[in-house]
């Protein structure tokens, strides 16, 4: 029985007992995720829209990241859509021009590259996208445009492009007149042809429509045929007229339309096509003239756009940005350099000031207020597209990746700043395309890098130096292929051993200045060039014939077994596993093992660190237009195949596997629509949400030390999830139980630094995690219900309160700390919410006192002495358990401290925290003082036969000020002292200095002497006071507990 199975029976059994056991995904829902970016790179954006009349709320559509939206002109976002469909490719939005607060996303990117993600339909919000709901076309799969009826937001047009893998029916230009509730195919061309563009003028009633045929393959790309065509309606969309009039015919690739918003008679398209270009029609679309021949890249741009109040000036996107001021005839790049990134998608225009434009791009997104003349770049949305990714052994690890189109970058995991982990911590490595990264464990300052087509690099760190290392064959006329994500590993036996994958396995031990070809052709070996894509074989004349294939018949994954070296698994692209067990001397094809419906992309091969003859291999069906989870186990080297994917839904394409590397059997898998976990080795899958977004997970590692889980997404860069220990140890006997608490990682005391320069709520800042010791529980059900009032007073034994008055009182779920002696340490309340919690102990003891305004010194709030490092004791108290686990705190591992010195810093904090302490206590005495004096002083009648009594009120009231300014002392004074001390000790690991202690002793004493005087006004001079005012109540006034002495 699977891990899901379990669930099942243990739930039926336990509705037999009166409970209710959580299913798994209700669980793991609670498991909180770190977005961590980074943000100082962006990723591809597919469209961008701005609030006609409030520009500054913007919505942006990330080509596999989700919507972010911004009210304040990008300073900062929010992410909207994560809970709204199964997958966060977006491919167009729409703000209705008579409500701002409509808003439509239609999903799956129409850029079909080859990493492209697909949809599920279109989304609608009615509150400026605070919330989503799904409209139908799931099976539209790509979206290349939805606009919306200039005044009926009801009338809503939808360009389905449908699947880019293979022919589906539900393509074409879709219509509904009731905000989504029905739908009608008002233009329908074939099953390989969608439609990839409409615009409609503000008349309501005529339309442009841009039908696309196209389709991909693993091995090639086709970007049109006889089905492309511009049609154009008059009435509404109910009839249709394909255009000519000077238009290009036979076979046409991808078009994109637009009407002049101060013309409508305007109307401009960019057409693929031997003879194609640019196109202006002066008369609604009836005759055409072309204009230019531009047309950059057309399966991926076909953009172009017009200025709101001048239909001459036209905008094309393209890799730079070119703009025409003479109708189309004369184009400029519009290009700043380096300044600002290529590969253009998306461009909104201001119609209220068409200075103002908002650009996006592959790199991310860019603002302008000066018609393109110059650009800030937007650096806080953290939507990067990694592919794979790698960790250090560093303390905190680093994590390494490659992105699309904006290179490779390392990131700390966390930092020691408070200001988390910002654009200033991030470093770029290497440019272009970037894949894996690899970190040379013996060689801090070696990274081994590759981008797009098998270029790889040996990079210094040091001096940044790009030394090309990829490997060429001695026999000139062989040339090996090469894919686009070219896979390389480091041998877990010794990292002078890097393996690289071509069609070819290479192996170098010398840091590639050689590579040794350890294989023969591991591929079917095709002439790719000649395999058939939605029909004919490709020929000069395709159109955007292979866009974006670099090669095909090459390795895309290696695993060498931690378990036993030499022992190697690799997968190739037409759906070759060959495995090597004596280190590429002889092969085994283990290809027919598998049962599948044909050749498939292997994504994934792992071996297993547990046993050397076990070992996993992920398929991936969707370039194949099978959209089925392939996963396959094996316990004897490769002789036999089980297939695990168990109850993974039809869809989730898997993209990588992990493995724990402590609990067999605990399995992650990264697919296209989020990630999905396994306890019992793949029988049965959980999807993981929570605050973890459906994104594309390309990437996972596991940080052995730490026991985190790093994702690498495909559309929000990184997510880690800090001490798995909760995924380690879940079962379904632990959540049978009331309250469960998991075990704790050793948890690391460092000071946590303050950050100057401030940066303004517009700086991107990854949080790191929360300080100190991460204690994790998990409460089976939803908190008693508050007693009623009636209860409440019931009297319980002996005239008692009644019980359920003093459990009222009491926090009802209860976290102690006691230190090894077993003495108490801290006392928390933690969350008492169903399924998983989480708190943080940031290994301090509770400060002893309520910090006031003006407490802060140099080093911020107040807080409490660091705890010394040894084993801990966490006892958790909550729906009647009481349960308990050990928590090891060890210092900060850059620290040069000795044990003597961090014992004498935890006394000399001790001593200065209850020195705060006996301070804060003084003042609230004195205040105490000063406001009943104050209300006195209001009674005291006037005349001569009360002098005596307001002179003794004056003269009380001065020592008392006297007393608490004395206490103070103003800047630099006792107070400042005492508190900056304090900061002082904790900002640093070591022994206290001489100096310090001698503070201590000179400030003790002065403190404890004014408190004295405080305390004998307080206990003599004070009561006596009042006792000669008739008719005023003296107040009982505690005295203060002086340093040192015990507490009551």
């Amino acid at each position: 029985m699977g891990f899901l199975g379990a669930f099942i029976a243990s739930l039926a059994a336990s509705v037999t007992a009166g409970q209710q056991e959580p299913t798994p995904t209700a669980v793991l829902n609670g498991i909180p995720w770190r977005h961590i970016g980074p943000a100082a790179f962006g990723g591809r954006i597919d469209d961008v829209e701005a609030v006609s009349g409030r520009p500054q709320v913007i919505f942006v559509g990330a080509a596999s990241g989700g919507i972010f939206k911004s009210v304040n002109s990008g300073t900062t976002w929010k992410p909207v859509f994560d809970e709204a469909g199964t997958m966060l490719s977006i491919g167009d939005l729409a703000i209705a021009p008579s409500d701002g607060n409509i808003v439509w996303a239609g999903t799956g990117e129409p850029n079909g590259r080859q990493s492209s993600s697909w949809g599920d339909g279109v989304f609608k919000s009615l509150d400026g996208g605070e919330t989503w709901t799904h409209a139908g076309l799931r099976e539209t799969h790509h979206v290349g445009r939805v606009v919306i009826h200039p005044r009926n937001p009801d009338i809503v047009f939808v360009a389905a492009l449908g699947r880019l893998w293979g022919p589906n029916p539900e393509r074409g230009l879709y219509r509904t007149h009731d905000g989504g509730k029905t739908w009608q195919r008002v233009l329908t061309i074939d099953a390989d042809t969608g439609v990839v563009d409409v615009a409609m003028d503000r008349d309501g009633r005529t339309l442009f429509a841009a039908a696309y045929q196209r389709r991909r393959r693993a091995w090639g790309f086709v970007g049109g045929g006889p089905g492309s065509a511009l049609y154009r309606s008059l009435d509404g969309g109910e009839s249709w007229q394909k255009l000519g009039g000077g238009l290009p015919d036979g076979n046409v690739g991808r078009i994109g339309v637009e009407i002049s918003r101060s013309e409508p008679d305007v109307v401009y398209a960019i057409v693929e096509h031997k003879d194609g270009g640019v196109f202006r029609s002066q008369d609604r679309g009836t005759t055409w003239t072309r204009q230019n021949p531009l047309n950059p890249r057309p399966s991926y741009y076909s953009q172009i756009r017009i200025d709101p109040t001048n239909a001459n000036k036209v905008w094309v996107l393209g890799s730079p940005l070119f703009v025409s001021v003479d109708a189309g005839k004369t184009f400029r790049s519009n290009d700043t350099g380096d300044r600002i990134h290529v590969d253009h998608h998306a461009l909104w225009i201001n119609p209220a000031n068409p200075d103002h434009l908002i650009l996006g791009n592959d790199g991310g997104l860019y603002f302008s207020h000066d018609g393109s003349r110059s650009w800030s770049f937007i650096d806080n949305l953290p939507i990067g597209q990694y592919y794979d990714i790698s960790i250090d052994k560093r303390e905190p690890y680093w994590v390494y990746g490659g992105t699309q189109d904006n290179g490779t970058w390392a990131l700390p995991s966390r930092t020691y700043s408070e200001l988390g982990i910002t654009n200033n911590d991030v470093i770029n490595i290497a440019y272009g395309d970037g894949f894996y990264t690899i970190p040379d464990p013996s060689d801090s300052r070696v990274i081994y890098a590759n981008s797009q087509s098998g270029r790889t690099y040996r990079v210094d760190l040091e001096t940044r130096e790009e030394r090309g290392i990829r490997p060429v064959s001695t026999d000139p006329k062989e040339e090996y292929r090469f894919n686009w994500s070219t896979p390389m590993v480091m041998s877990p036996h010794d990292p002078k051993v890097v393996y690289y994958g071509g069609n070819r396995m290479f192996r170098t031990t010398d840091g590639g200045q050689r590579w040794e070809v350890i294989s023969p052709e591991l591929t079917r070996n095709q002439d790719w060039k000649k395999l058939t894509v939605m029909g004919p074989v490709r020929s000069d004349a395709t159109l955007s014939r292979d866009d974006g294939v670099s090669d095909f018949g090459t390795i895309t994954t290696i695993s060498e077994s931690p378990a036993r070296a030499g022992l190697l698994y690799v997968g190739t692209d037409d759906g070759q596993v060959q495995v090597t067990i004596d280190g590429g001397k002889t092969w085994q094809n283990h290809t027919a093992r598998f049962k599948l419906p044909g050749e498939r992309w292997v994504s994934r091969v792992l071996a297993s660190r547990h046993a050397a003859g076990a070992a996993y291999v992920a398929f991936d069906g969707h370039q194949d237009d099978d959209f089925k989870p392939y996963l396959f186990r094996t316990t004897d080297t490769g002789t036999t195949w089980t297939a695990i994917a168990g109850d993974l839904p039809d869809g989730t394409v898997i993209n990588t596997i992990e493995e724990h590397h402590r609990k067999p059997g605990l399995l992650l898998a990264g697919t296209e629509s989020g990630l999905f976990v396994s306890h019992d080795g793949g029988r049965g899958w959980a999807l993981m949400r929570g605050n973890l977004p459906r994104v594309p997970i390309d990437d996972i590692v596991i940080s052995e030390r730490e026991n985190d889980v790093v994702l690498g997404t495909h559309g929000r860069s990184i997510i880690i999830l800090d001490d798995a220990s909760l995924l380690e140890h879940s079962a379904p006997p632990v959540f049978k139980a009331a309250a469960h608490l998991f075990p704790l990682r050793t948890a690391v005391q460092y000071y946590e630094l303050r950050s100057l320069p401030v940066p303004g709520a517009s700086e991107f800042s990854g949080p790191n995690p929360p300080a100190g010791a991460l204690i994790t529980y998990f409460l089976r059900d939803d908190p008693p219900a508050p007693a009623k009032p009636a209860d409440a007073g019931a009297p319980g034994a002996a005239g008692a309160p009644g019980a359920a008055a003093v459990k009222a009182t009491e926090p009802q779920v209860k976290l102690t700390i006691t230190a090894p002696d077993g003495s108490l340490v801290r006392e928390l309340e933690g969350p008492n919410k169903k399924g998983i919690n989480r708190v943080a102990w940031d290994l301090r003891y509770l400060l002893p006192f309520t910090p006031i305004e003006g407490d802060e010194g140099w080093f911020g709030k107040p807080k409490g002495t660091f705890v010394l490092p040894g084993d801990y004791t966490v006892r958790l108290r909550a729906r009647g358990m009481d349960l308990s686990q050990k928590v090891t705190v060890r210092v900060d591992p850059r620290s040069q401290t000795t044990p003597a010195a961090l014992d004498a810093r935890f006394k000399a904090s001790r001593a200065v925290s209850e020195l705060q302490r006996a301070f804060v206590d003084a003042d609230a005495l004195a205040q105490s003082m000063h406001d009943e004096l104050e209300r006195v002083r209001k009674l005291l009648k006037e005349g001569p036969e009360h002098a005596a009594i307001k002179s003794a009120h004056e003269a009380l009231a001065k020592k008392v000020a006297e007393t608490r300014d004395k206490l103070k002392g103003g800047w630099g004074g006792p107070r400042f002292r005492i508190f900056d001390l304090a900061g002082q000790l904790q900002a640093s690991t070591a022994g206290p200095t001489e100096a310090q202690l001698r503070t201590l002793e000179h400030l003790s004493a002065d403190v404890t002497a004014t408190i004295g005087t405080l305390n004998t006004i307080a206990t003599s001079e004070f009561p006596a006071f009042e006792k000669s005012v008739a008719g005023a109540v003296s107040p009982v006034l505690k005295p203060v507990r002086l340093p040192g002495q015990p507490g009551s």
